[in-house]
Parts: structure tokens; sequence; C-alpha cells
């Protein structure tokens, strides 16, 4: 299954703050529509999620509008893994994030020999509309491998955060479940369910961790 990668050149930082990470997009970005943002026009929100501990980042790609961060688990690379998560900021805070996961399913249409997706979840998190969605890889058409994604997409004031983990390994059949290991899919949950974005300008809507 290939690596669902943006194109992604503003700069992304983690930067940890009481138990969490912090990735904040610079002022290059637009500035937000809701929310005051800080003196001299620095962008005031920020995404917020904790990285798997050990998990480092090994490669980055970034455009005018979007920048992607790889990050993988200990002992694992670029060149050999079997789970990896990508971190995406998108400077469109105009963009859908259910049409956003819908291009995810469409790229595993055509590079797996049959995909399946789940149903996508809509709601509010911290008081930004939020998708979620997993979606199964068979065979990978190139690396026949299985795999399995997992993506929330929040749509913020200011842009758009994408976590995705992703695992690869052992084919499977259309009719069977991917056979991912059940403890790492516990975490996925976990994990994903605290990733959110905040507003340090807006802390009646959009409150940041204190």
């Amino acid at each position: 299954m290939r690596r669902f990668i943006l194109l992604a050149a503003v700069a992304l930082a983690l930067i940890p703050a009481a138990g969490q990470s912090q990735m904040r997009e610079p002022p290059r970005l637009p500035q937000p529509q809701r929310g005051a943002p800080a003196p001299g026009g620095e962008i005031t929100e920020r995404m917020i999620m904790t990285p798997p501990q050990g998990w480092q980042i090994h490669g980055s790609s970034s455009n005018q509008n979007s920048i992607t961060k790889q990050l993988f688990p200990p002992g694992q690379n670029p060149e050999s893994w079997s789970e990896m998560m990508a971190v995406q900021i998108l400077a469109d805070p105009k963009a859908d994030p259910r049409e956003y996961i819908q291009r995810i399913v469409e790229a595993s249409r055509t590079n797996c020999e049959a995909s399946g997706p789940s149903p996508v979840s809509e709601t509010q998190t911290n008081g930004y509309p939020v998708a979620t969605m997993t979606v199964t890889c068979t065979k990978g058409r190139k690396t026949g491998l299985g795999g399995l994604v997992a993506v929330k997409a929040i749509r913020g004031t200011a842009a758009m955060y994408v976590v995705q983990r992703i695992w690869r390994g052992q084919a499977f059949e259309r009719n069977e479940i991917a056979p991912a290991p059940p403890d790492m899919l516990q975490e996925w949950a976990s994990f994903l369910r605290n990733v959110s974005a905040c507003d340090t300008a807006d802390s009646a809507r959009h409150p940041c961790p204190k």
C-alpha cells in the first residue's frame, strides 16, 4: 500500500509542552477568519498531539500550501517499516475533511487489489469539524503487502490538520479482516481520540490544554 503523502513551505515544529506536542504553523499561513491573532499577527491556532513514545521524524515534504512529516517507531524508517504516521498541515481553512478523506479512498482503490473503506464519521472536537475513517488494502499492487489506514482530519480556522496512522503487513483476502495486531489498533484508537486543535486567542470556543 502506498504511503498517502501530500506534497507538502510552511514550517512545522514539534514542541513538547506539558507532556504534549504542539504543531504550530508560522505566520505565512492565512490568518484565521475567527479568533483574534496574537500581537504581531502570529497564528494562534495549534494542532495538539502526543507522538507515541520513541517515535522519530524520518522524512518531510513541503510546498507553498502544505507540509507533511513522517514519523516511525523505534527501529523502523522509510526504507523498512510496518507502521508509520503522517502528520499534515494544509494552509486552506476552507478545506473539507470529508473530501480529503475521500481522496484517500480513491487512492486505495487505485493502488490496491481491493480496498475496504469504513463509513466516514463526522463530529466536533474542541469546537472544530472533524472527519475520521479507516481504509483496508488487501494487497498493494506494487508492494504485494496488505495495509490499513486510520485517518483523522480537523478543519481549523487557519488550516486543516490531518493525522494518518498506517500499517502494512501480510496480504489478505477481500472477505478477511486485516491481520494487524489488536493491541496496535487499540493504541491507534486511543491516540486518535486525543488528536485535536486549539486556539490560544479563542479559549471560549477552542481552549488549549493548560
